[in-house]
């Protein structure tokens, strides 16, 4: 009888990924098995309510949806078919492209509220880059950093959150975070959930960067924050309407905590001619308006709009327009083929290389260059 050599775990999930990417069967739970091997088997890992959303759309679907399927199939094929030949090595490789292949995550992700634990450490599968540009995601993400440290680029500024850091992101917000390239690991729990009117009230956290938002909870406050999170672990809100509705309570919960922390700390709520000018400008990111045509619209003077603006915002109003123009035009760059100049003019930039100029400041690389790596 012949000996039959077992391949490696990384090989085997390697296999269960290419399958998926195939449309070939295979068991939900062998699919289930290979996500867990890459994102950790720990309590809130996000193979628990992600494999559950792919399984309900059809996965085979899910990973065929995306824009870069043929060609991840294209590069691998030869090392998958007619029979694997992959070293251990090359398996760490593909799954590692695999994972981080899929753009399109609307149908998994929009109208759905659930929470996780997200684990990266250094030279591991689970090490990798959350970069998507604004997207068409209706609901928002509230990340909490319980150890080590993860970097949020927020446009204006890299943000470095370390334990009790806490960052919300909204439908709007270009997602681009990843572990501090300074520390060996960063874990974050994290909530995604359909906002409403009522949570978003208690919202008077600092923005550092367009539609996200930041604070940090004090060390006495920290583990009560940190428990209402690990306390949705226990909820699943994909399977039934009650999980769902105690998981928004406890993130209002959450909300309204750390609304009384913000304002202890100096925090306010946002003038509401600032609000005003705020809306107005964000509706109107295309056009040529002035700072006194703002100032008329909002019934105050320049000096009076511009101080107000720096008071509530902590940045200029011109530097507020540029930095989300520079956000619109991050997601037309990897979503839309248009031409540069194209997009330049959508944004308000009637000249292409004021444009680049002002792009390679903010995003820290030129539009052709972001369009490359991230599309």
């Amino acid at each position: 009888m012949e000996n039959s050599v077992v391949a490696p775990a990384t090989v085997t999930h390697a296999e269960a990924l290419w399958r998926a990417y195939n449309g070939q069967p295979q068991s939900d739970e062998i699919h289930k098995a290979a996500l867990r091997f890459v994102f950790g088997d720990h309590r809130g890992n996000p193979a628990e309510r992600t494999t559950q959303l792919m399984t309900e759309l059809s996965y085979p679907d899910f990973y065929k949806d995306q824009p870069k399927q043929l060609e991840l199939i294209k590069k691998w094929k030869s090392k998958f078919e007619p029979h694997v030949s992959l070293s251990e090595q090359e398996a760490r490789a593909f799954i590692t492209e695999a994972i981080n292949c899929p753009a399109n995550v609307d149908a998994l992700f929009t109208d759905h509220t659930f929470s996780g634990v997200t684990m990266m450490e250094k030279g591991q599968l689970n090490d990798m880059s959350t970069v998507r540009p604004a997207s068409k995601l209706r609901g928002w993400s509230l990340n909490l950093s319980t150890s080590g440290m993860g970097t949020y680029n927020c446009i204006r500024q890299n943000l470095l959150a370390g334990t009790g850091h806490m960052v919300l992101l909204s439908p709007d917000a270009m997602y681009d975070y990843r572990r501090a390239d300074t520390m060996s690991h960063w874990t974050h729990h994290w909530i995604y959930f359909q906002a409403d009117q009522r949570l978003l009230q208690w919202l008077n956290w600092r923005e550092v960067g367009p539609h996200i938002y930041h604070i940090q909870i004090p060390d006495l406050d920290y583990p009560v924050i940190r428990s209402l999170f690990e306390s949705t672990l226990d909820l699943d809100a994909t399977q039934d309407t009650i999980s769902k509705a105690l998981l928004l309570s406890i993130t209002e919960q959450i909300f309204i905590r750390c609304s009384r922390l913000a304002n202890a700390t100096g925090s306010r709520f946002v003038d509401s001619r600032v609000q005003k000018a705020i809306d107005y400008v964000g509706a109107n990111l295309e056009k040529p308006l002035t700072i006194e045509g703002i100032a008329g619209y909002v019934q105050l003077s320049r000096t009076q709009l511009s101080t107000l603006f720096k008071e509530n915002t902590g940045s200029t109003l011109i530097n507020w327009r540029e930095e989300r123009r520079i956000a619109k035009a991050s997601q037309l760059l990897t979503q839309s083929s248009l031409k540069i100049q194209q997009i330049a003019a959508q944004v308000g930039y009637e000249d292409p290389l004021y444009f680049s100029r002002t792009f390679s400041k903010l995003a820290g690389m030129s539009p052709r260059l972001y369009r490359k790596k991230h599309q």
